[in-house]
């Protein structure tokens, strides 16, 4: 129990060991503005925990500052703050986006990417940026920020989870109508979930059949579940026979060494969906990848301590799904890459140091 309060612990404070390593690098800096959508409730001040029915639109430029520019940027040093934000209506929160979508330097599609347990809405939008930068997408990010706790230690984590939990339940019809909505701009966008995240992009694709049958008829570009807390046999029975149908590539990306999900696991009586990659029948047209051994950019204190569960840092995974899934590679390009091993049909293991290069070698690039 120790070890997982300090892994917590550790997790929810990182973000200036991220910005001493990035000064002691020569650094590069840019500007992003990152389309959020929440149904959260908000007040004067603030975000509550409350959830409402409304969707709360708004736009945060950040400074992403990068340290190491000429080694991998999967695994550089990071670094997020917040320039300005401000709120906006729908149809202004739409107009905008469209905007960012035919700007010629957003090449790629959009990027939602839906937060895990615990995460304050600053914390979202950081974790958001820097799986963008990791994985090198050069779409718009679209974050929706769902009602969670802020810290994963306060008041308790047991309390913490189970009101998450609670939360996540109630968020998946919000997130529909995002989902929605930057489809009705673009078709095939990219989703990217995490951990207790999961399982609001699970209900709202999965669960809503209308949802389920518009992306059936206009399929996401891709969907990565990354240390998903969802149980492993629900996840096998209800969503992995209707995922590939929804999106053009599907990949799941898990680590053993991820305690907090041991944790989950033990409070569900119940094993992780991450634990799929590494055991049990192949999953017909899901990418099941281990990430235990996969490169990462925690700083040294959590790369010792740490959970290997925030997604922020998952340098190989990320490269590997927006280089091999996003980028449309076949998945046997692990293998000629050298960054992955396979170990069975349909499963595979990241190699220890290894990152997926960008661009793709021509062999590999989408034909």
């Amino acid at each position: 129990m120790i070890g997982v309060l300090l892994g917590l612990a550790l997790t929810v404070a990182p973000a200036r060991g991220d910005f001493a390593q990035s000064l002691r690098a020569t650094a590069d800096t840019v500007l992003d503005t990152v389309f959020v959508a929440s149904n959260r409730r908000r007040t004067s001040e603030r975000f509550t925990r409350d959830v409402t029915d409304s969707l709360w639109y708004g736009v945060c430029v950040v400074r992403l500052t990068v340290g190491e520019p000429d080694g991998p940027r999967a695994l550089a040093p990071m670094h997020v703050t917040r320039v300005d934000s401000s709120a906006l209506d729908a149809d202004t929160w739409r107009s905008r986006l469209r905007a960012a979508v035919r700007d010629s330097s957003a090449s790629d599609l959009p990027l939602l990417f839906v937060h895990g347990y615990s995460t304050s809405p600053a914390e979202a939008v950081r974790q958001g940026e820097q799986v963008k930068a990791r994985g090198g997408h050069r779409g718009p990010l679209v974050l929706f920020v769902w009602p969670t706790h802020g810290l994963y230690v306060v008041p308790t984590p047991g309390t913490v989870y189970r009101d998450d939990a609670k939360a996540a339940a109630l968020s998946g019809p919000a997130f529909v109508r995002v989902l929605r909505a930057v489809d009705s701009l673009v078709p095939s966008a990219v989703l990217v979930a995490h951990s207790m995240g999961s399982r609001v992009a699970l209900d709202a694709i999965i669960g809503d059949s209308a949802t389920r049958a518009h992306f059936t008829a206009r399929p996401l570009r891709a969907v990565g579940l990354f240390s998903p807390d969802v149980g492993a046999q629900r996840f096998r029975d209800e969503s992995a026979p209707r995922l590939p149908a929804i999106a053009h590539r599907v990949a799941l990306y898990g680590a053993s060494t991820d305690y907090l999900l041991g944790a989950a696991a033990f409070v569900n009586r119940e094993r992780r969906a991450a634990g799929l990659t590494r055991r049990g029948e192949p999953l017909a047209g899901i990418e099941l990848v281990d990430d235990t051994r996969g490169a990462r950019a925690e700083p040294l204190l959590l790369a010792l301590a740490g959970p290997r569960h925030s997604v922020r840092w998952a340098s190989a995974a990320l490269a590997d799904f927006f280089g091999i899934v996003v980028a449309a590679a076949d998945p046997s390009c692990r293998v000629s890459l050298g960054t992955a091993d396979s170990v069975s049909a349909g499963r595979w293991r990241l190699r220890r140091g290894a990152i997926t290069p960008v661009p793709l070698d021509s062999a590999c690039a989408k034909r």
